[in-house]
């Protein structure tokens, strides 16, 4: 584990986080879930969200995460989504907001908190407003 957290560290400080933490920031301070299930709950609808900025990027991802895959950068990219969306479910977590105990009343709450990452959201591909953020917990919903 200390290894592994160590990797993690590493990553971080030469990758910055944007949308996906900053999102799941609020699942874990309100709610109390674990910060690595938080991430999993938001992350294809942030992925999906970013698609129209991003979609070069995820496709280069798509490569090594779904081989063999081909065609434009948006279908690399809707591959690489469903291919998370599989290995979520796979795991056999929780996948949905609701599943965590967290009910459509607090989406706005969350969606508000989320906001003050400011040093997290300028790394995101494309800009993130609260309303995104709320439309991206509804789809997480």
């Amino acid at each position: 584990m200390l290894l592994g957290a160590t990797f993690a560290g590493q990553a971080f400080g030469n990758s910055p986080v944007a949308a996906v933490h900053v999102l799941a920031y609020p699942i874990g301070g309100i709610y109390h879930v674990p910060h690595g299930l938080s991430n999993a709950l938001v992350l294809p609808h942030v992925l999906r969200f970013n698609a129209e900025s991003a979609a070069h990027l995820y496709a280069e991802l798509a490569d090594v995460v779904v081989p063999g895959v081909s065609g434009s950068a948006p279908h690399e990219t809707n591959a690489l989504i469903d291919r998370l969306e599989q290995m979520i479910a796979a795991t056999g977590i929780l996948a949905r907001l609701r599943d965590v105990g967290i009910a459509r009343e607090g989406l706005q709450r969350m969606a508000s908190d989320a906001m003050l990452q400011t040093r997290l959201l300028v790394n995101n591909p494309r800009p993130v407003s609260e309303d995104d953020a709320l439309a991206i917990y509804t789809a997480a919903f």
